[in-house]
């Protein structure tokens, strides 16, 4: 910028050509900036570790719920927010049946899919919340929540239980759209599994359990409908998985 004088004396300012230019080219790069940010930048999600990116190391997480310490494998992990170690109230494991492997990326579809087949388990151990146990659950809950409360047998070793209809003018019993069935796992203790109804509006029905595992630790597991007359095998197969992950039990063996 240059000063002059003009008639009567008066200042003239004379601006340098660049600026205008300099100052739309910045605005353009900030522009351009956000919007890259808007479109291919790390969203809130990212950051909190709720998007899907399931990990190929096979490296232990060492986690500690409700006092006890477990290490599962970081290929058991699908969101970033479960591979933080420490002190947490849960965690979310998923593994493949029947194998009970974790993650590779010959298998991403059936990890990060929802579909009615897929043979992901998704595997929630937590603290334990529910001052119930499986069994009281079952006898003070469920059952008097149900059309007939001896049941019907099925072929896979399972009592199936239909609730009660939802009507307009009474309350929820929570448990519309699901069947109860109850049987006894490999250690001979109750299990009551709620699976979805096969419905036309539920495009995915999923089966789960959950057991409690020790005195301050719950799991409980998901499974896709199609899978359960193997509910047993597969029953056995999270128990054993989840012991396997307990560092007290290792250390005692």
């Amino acid at each position: 910028m240059s000063n002059g004088y003009g008639f009567g004396g008066e200042e003239i300012k004379q601006e340098s050509s660049w600026r205008y230019p300099l100052g739309i080219f910045m605005a353009t790069l900030v522009l351009c900036a956000i919007f890259l940010y808007y479109y291919v930048g790390p969203s809130v999600e990212d950051f909190s570790g709720n998007t899907p990116s399931p990990a190929i190391t096979e490296e232990p997480i060492r986690v500690e719920i409700g006092g006890i310490v477990f290490s599962p494998a970081a290929n058991y992990t699908v969101y970033p927010r479960a591979r933080r170690g420490g002190a947490r109230d849960e965690v979310v494991l998923y593994a493949l049946w029947p194998t009970m492997n974790g993650y590779t990326p010959a298998q991403r579809k059936e990890f990060i899919d929802n579909d009615p087949d897929t043979r992901r388990i998704d595997i929630t151990i937590s603290k334990r919340s529910s001052v119930f146990t499986e069994s009281q659950r079952f006898e003070r809950l469920y059952l008097p929540e149900t059309i007939d409360q001896r049941g019907v047998r099925t072929p896979y070793q399972l009592t199936k239980f239909n609730f009660k209809d939802q009507r307009s003018n009474v309350p929820t019993n929570g448990y519309a759209d699901t069947e109860l069935f109850v049987g006894t796992d490999k250690d001979e203790d109750l299990a009551a599994l709620f699976c979805f109804k096969e419905l036309e509006e539920i495009s995915s029905p999923e089966c789960w359990r959950e057991f409690e595992y020790g005195d301050t630790i719950e799991v409980s597991y998901r499974f896709k409908r199609p899978y359960l007359p193997e509910w047993r095998s597969l029953d056995a197969a999270v128990q054993d998985f989840v012991r396997k992950l307990d560092q007290s039990t290792l250390a005692e063996e």
